[in-house]
């Protein structure tokens, strides 16, 4: 066997190692991102609408996700935390789940009265969120009602599954 030929072989072999090195992140974070969707797709999420539908089942509390479009960690939220599989059955068989968005336009009936969106700052918010939140907005923020629609908790800010979990022992 001639040099050129011995010298091709480890060539080839690493340019097929950076060919698969090159594929394989992005194969692995396209499976975790389908996985991650598939996840979070499997819970059950309500409108802020169907609360007083939901408050008839006295079975489970209620977990408002209080989110806006713009916020990053609310993203990041509903992927590592909603999105994750270990937490999804414990979501399911504790509380009715809804999503509402802090920035939600239209009126809104809550336990006998109305909320509607305000104008303010660079961008508005609904009254509902507001109250929700004691009148201080952050977002992600985490609000857990009784079977009367009282709030019994409020977690404000980004919780991984280990402290969202945490912080909802025992309510």
């Amino acid at each position: 066997m001639n040099f050129s030929k011995l010298l091709m072989i480890p060539v080839l072999v690493l340019l097929g190692a950076v060919l698969f090195m090159s594929c394989y992140p992005q194969n692995q974070a396209e499976t975790k991102a389908e996985l991650t969707e598939a996840a979070l797709a499997s819970i059950q999420w309500h409108s802020v609408e169907d609360l007083a539908e939901l408050q008839k089942d006295k079975s489970k509390k209620i977990m408002i996700d209080v989110y806006t479009d713009w916020c990053k960690w609310c993203k990041v939220m509903d992927q590592k935390t909603f999105g994750d599989p270990a937490m999804i059955p414990f979501l399911q068989e504790n509380y009715h789940m809804v999503k509402f968005n802090a920035e939600h336009k239209t009126p809104i009936q809550f336990n006998g009265q109305t909320f509607d969106y305000k104008e303010g700052g660079r961008r508005g918010y609904n009254e509902l969120a507001n109250k929700l939140l004691g009148g201080k907005l952050s977002f992600p923020s985490v609000v857990v009602l009784n079977e009367n629609l009282n709030i019994i908790s409020v977690q404000k800010g980004f919780k991984d599954p280990t402290a969202l979990k945490a912080g909802l022992a025992g309510i």
